[in-house]
């Protein structure tokens, strides 16, 4: 093996040419620079990957996938015959992202809102936040064609009511979704429509549409890369009412009509089947556009009618209790039939006025004289002093059970919100009364003097117009009582039908043979020869029915106090299928309601 001699490789370095050492010296100033740009890049990784893993990881996972709820379109109702009663409108919902823009770009925008967008920046948690429902169409267009930084434009629906002002108390409206609501339910997720009143509320769940999520891939920064799911919502259940949509529409006309003209604080009309308790119509007035209310009421529309002192947001058919005046003599009636204190047989006369114990003057209507009467005389002329001595003998601690039995004093269950209970005219009661706010009231019960204004619907006793037309369906059928009630099916997305059974609350409230007295009564008090109801004498079929002047309020100086008129009654009277109550709130005699009655027979027959 050759030996390498290193004097020898001395020797021929110094025999290099100066442009060799040249070349040398750039060579090596190449790798050198390769090898610090090595370096780097292998030192920028592992910073990238050891020291930035954990908080691009982070980043990751917080931003790679977004998700916005979808919701199915709310699910439609129709009248018992098929016909629309509300419909959903396509429309725009603007969102803020407050991460893509500032708080001035968005005021800039929409300076109308500006509290809305200072609460939306001001979240620390900095979401897409609805700003507006239901934008108006050339807001859309400006917004599509400016495409302004952190607005976000959605597809959404808006309810819309095709005939707003007859329906709006049964109906109701819907709403975005308060903080109370999404407290309160939370199952609702922000920005859901959900129903506010009427049967909206009653049957939101039904009527929801799915909630599902299109989950959308994004970068660390939040920009859309792609959608990932994007599966269309079902949308709500569909609710088949029981109400006629043409029975509604048509009382809705006569009691709007006789409350304008005499000039009254409101009306109810309620049409029930008394065999199953389906509400065919159930009307309140003074009423709202409830279309007012889906994107937001003004406050001066808001503020005017919460001060209006017809209270038309009431529900009067199912939430305004008054004294039921001589509509209560059916209860008084039933009680003192069924007690044995009196029978067909029993007669006291109307002299016109009686004096009570201590020497308190009780009279019947103008101190009419009617003379000797039977039970079904006195239901025919309406005698004030026939249920006055009926009710003496009877006994209030045996009238008020049947009260109850009929449902005074407690809701009759009806599928809307807001329903109150009436009361029942007791002992118990009115000294509850006098001693918690009613100045007016003396803390004790007197034997006459009370029992008689109870037997009239008079002193403490208040009934509901659903009540009323439950009492008279029960005298009408033969003693049943039936939850009323609005909807009549919900069929689901999938075509699932489910229908609402009737639900007996009661079972014999009286023999029949009781009711049957008390039906032949409200029919004289129609058609014979001393009936007061002449109005109903000649609609197109046969009505039995027992109205009603109620005082209330402050006597004027002639002694006479404002009234409400109520007729309640059922047909046809040999058959009876319908029962009915109408209540005119101080729109005087009982006549003025049972005008009103005839009026909507006369339009539908």
């Amino acid at each position: 093996m050759k030996r390498i001699n290193v004097i020898e490789i001395a020797n021929a370095t110094k025999k290099v040419p100066e442009s060799s050492q040249s070349q040398l010296i750039g060579i090596s100033i190449l790798f050198i620079l390769f090898l610090l740009s090595f370096l780097f890049l292998i030192f920028s990784g592992f910073s990238l990957t050891i020291l930035k893993g954990q908080e691009y990881a982070a980043l990751a996972e917080t931003n790679s996938v977004g998700k916005v709820p979808i919701f199915g379109e709310r699910g439609m109702i129709i009248d018992r015959n098929g016909k629309a009663l509300v419909e959903n409108l396509k429309t725009y919902d603007v969102f803020i992202d407050p991460n893509s823009s500032s708080e001035e770009n968005i005021l800039a925008l929409f300076p109308d809102h500006k509290e809305k967008i200072h609460s939306i920046f001001a979240n620390p948690a900095k979401i897409t936040t609805l700003l507006i429902h239901n934008v108006a169409k050339d807001l859309v267009i400006s917004l599509k064609d400016k495409k302004p930084a952190g607005i976000e434009l959605r597809h959404s629906y808006v309810r819309n009511y095709l005939n707003p002002l007859p329906f709006a108390h049964l109906l109701g409206y819907t709403g975005i979704a308060s903080e109370d609501d999404l407290s309160e339910n939370k199952s609702l997720v922000a920005n859901q429509i959900v129903g506010k009143t009427g049967i909206e509320y009653q049957y939101d769940t039904k009527l929801q549409g799915e909630i599902r999520y299109e989950t959308y891939e994004k970068d660390a920064f939040g920009t859309q890369l792609s959608i990932l799911s994007d599966t269309p919502p079902a949308t709500g259940d569909l609710l088949t009412l029981t109400i006629d949509k043409k029975y509604q529409e048509r009382m809705y006309s006569v009691i709007k009509k006789t409350v304008d003209v005499r000039k009254a604080r409101g009306g109810s009309g309620v049409l029930l089947d008394v065999n199953t308790g389906e509400v065919l119509a159930l009307v309140s007035y003074p009423t709202f556009n409830p279309n007012d209310f889906v994107s937001g009421i003004p406050y001066s529309t808001y503020d005017k009618l919460i001060k209006s002192p017809q209270t038309p947001l009431l529900n009067r058919p199912i939430g305004s209790q008054e004294p039921p005046g001589s509509t209560f003599k059916t209860i008084v009636a039933t009680a003192a039939l069924e007690t044995g204190a009196i029978n067909t047989s029993t007669v006291f006369v109307a002299t016109g006025v009686i004096k009570l114990a201590g020497g308190l003057p009780f009279q019947d209507y103008m101190k009419h004289y009617y003379g000797p009467l039977t039970i079904t005389d006195a239901l025919m002329v309406s005698s004030n002093i026939f249920f006055c001595r009926t009710a003496i003998r009877l006994g209030i601690d045996r009238l008020i059970p049947y009260a109850e039995a009929y449902g005074i004093g407690r809701k009759t269950g009806i599928d809307l919100p807001g329903e109150m209970p009436g009361r029942v005219p007791s002992p118990e009661n009115k000294i509850w009364l006098a001693k918690n706010g009613a100045t007016w009231l003396d803390p004790v019960w007197y034997p006459e003097g009370d029992t008689c204004n109870s037997a009239i619907g008079q002193g403490i006793a208040l009934a509901t117009p659903i009540q009323m037309a439950t009492i008279a369906a029960a005298i009408a059928n033969g003693g049943t009582e039936y939850q009323p009630h609005v909807v009549k099916t919900t069929t689901t997305a999938s075509g699932k039908v489910t229908s609402k059974a009737p639900v007996v609350v009661a079972i014999g409230i009286a023999n029949d043979s009781t009711l049957q007295i008390i039906r032949e009564g409200m029919r004289l008090s129609v058609a014979g020869p001393r009936g007061v109801i002449s109005s109903l004498k000649y609609v197109p079929i046969k009505v039995a029915a027992k109205t009603g002047t109620a005082e209330f309020g402050i006597k004027d100086k002639y002694g006479y106090s404002t009234t409400h008129a109520w007729v309640i009654g059922f047909y046809p009277y040999n058959e009876p299928k319908y029962a009915f109550a109408v209540l005119i709130e101080g729109g005087g005699s009982s006549s003025v309601a049972s005008f009103a009655m005839r009026d909507f027979l006369n339009a539908i027959y």
